[in-house]
């Protein structure tokens, strides 16, 4: 068991590794990553994801935050997620 959780975890590092590559290589943004360092959403950008006028609540955030298209989109992509799993359903 010992020796397939660390060939599982090697597998893991190494697929890290690649992705790693890949965002760098490529230049695309990494959203969780962006997500997790971007500024806190604001209930009135909540309100308006809610409403669903995304791009206002995108433009208010970024207004809000100085944040750039990239950091917003993943922010409110964060934000909007989190307020889906909240929803009883």
């Amino acid at each position: 068991m010992s020796d397939e959780l660390e060939e599982l975890r090697a597998r893991v590092a190494e697929l890290e590794r690649r992705v790693a590559v890949l965002y760098q290589q490529t230049g695309a943004s990494d959203w969780e990553a962006d997500a997790r360092t971007a500024p806190a959403v604001s209930e009135e950008v909540r309100l308006l994801l809610a409403a669903g006028e995304t791009r206002k609540a995108a433009k208010l955030y970024m207004q809000e935050t100085g944040a750039g298209i990239g950091e917003a989109t993943a922010a409110l992509g964060e934000a909007a997620k989190h307020m889906r799993e909240d929803q009883p359903g």
